[in-house]
């Protein structure tokens, strides 16, 4: 790995007002407001008990970032595991799951007069959950994601929103394997898909995880490009990946190198991050973070890149959120 990053300066937000926290939340800017709103935990009981997994309708929104959160009318129905792009329009949150299924349901949130407005927007063309989302030239390039949820499958297409229109089209698919749980980054004309989990077929005939070190970009340019494969597997880090310097930083996730624990014991998700260099096509170690998690959103705010609580384990989630600067 070569052109060692800068180090990043972490610093905690408030938290947010729930004292289990959430995975797989959306989160956005909206008029200067930092949004966050539905994902899932388990606020009856630990899922090691049996306790079983709520999805919230909840809307939190922090005007500046000395403020602490704000509740906001809820979303229209309990939703996680989506995806999120900031517009200047307004927050889109785009399809999800909840225990009843898939989702292709897409809304344009909006903070106004101390409160989140909610309009429903074109939904995708079909349901995903698991999916990523990145801005590149005014318009959303959605990537990847499953079907149906309990990773029964995975997609490798591109679908694309034009805000202006209201519509969706269909992209050229990524090259390489379906995935979930990928990351994604814009830089310029171009976006990144980084990493993920795809799905093969195990020796009892039941679909497993197959861990992908995959990179790639892509540009109406230049189509799908195949780029250096990451140092290490990386899936469920805070995605959009945030650029800074103009380099894209994986920001913890899953690394895959804990294994033989069960939710009650597992040490928790490694708190190292990647960095990206898209000028010299190589990969970095960029240090320790301050807040090791998986399953989380990131949005870049007030000069930060913000990552929203997220699972510190799976089955234990967190509710604290910090931002990144240089």
């Amino acid at each position: 790995m070569q052109n060692q990053p800068q180090t990043l300066e972490w610093k905690q937000l408030a938290d947010l007002p729930d004292v289990e926290g959430f995975a797989g939340s959306y989160a956005g800017v909206s008029n200067g407001a930092l949004i966050v709103c539905g994902g899932a935990n388990f606020p009856e009981k630990p899922l090691w008990e049996g306790g079983p997994k709520r999805w919230t309708d909840r809307v939190y929104v922090m005007p500046e970032p000395g403020d602490g959160w704000r509740d906001a009318t809820p979303l229209p129905k309990p939703m996680g595991y989506g995806a999120t792009a900031s517009l200047p329009q307004g927050m889109m949150l785009i399809g999800g799951c909840n225990a009843e299924g898939t989702y292709a349901d897409c809304y344009l949130l909006t903070y106004a007069d101390g409160d989140v407005a909610c309009r429903a927007v074109a939904p995708l063309p079909v349901p995903l959950t698991g999916h990523t989302a990145a801005v590149m030239g005014g318009k959303v390039y959605v990537q990847g994601g499953s079907l149906r949820p309990g990773e029964q499958d995975a997609e490798s297409r591109l679908w694309v929103y034009d805000p202006a229109a209201d519509t969706w089209s269909e992209g050229p698919a990524l090259p390489g394997r379906g995935r979930f749980l990928q990351q994604m980054a814009t830089i310029g004309h171009t976006i990144y898909v980084l990493g993920g989990i795809g799905l093969k077929e195990g020796d009892d005939g039941k679909m497993q995880r197959d861990m992908l070190t995959e990179a790639w970009s892509y540009s109406a340019e230049t189509g799908w490009r195949r780029l250096a494969h990451l140092p290490h597997f990386c899936a469920a880090a805070p995605t959009p990946a945030p650029v800074i310097g103009g380099k894209i930083y994986l920001l913890g996730g899953d690394d895959a190198t804990v294994k033989g624990f069960t939710p009650l014991n597992h040490p928790g998700f490694h708190n190292q991050s990647l960095c990206y260099n898209p000028a010299t096509n190589t990969w970095a170690d960029a240090g320790t973070i301050a807040a090791a998690r998986a399953v989380l959103p990131c949005v870049f705010w007030r000069g930060m890149a913000v990552i929203v609580n997220g699972e510190q384990r799976p089955g234990k989630r967190s509710n604290q959120v910090w931002g990144a600067r240089m």
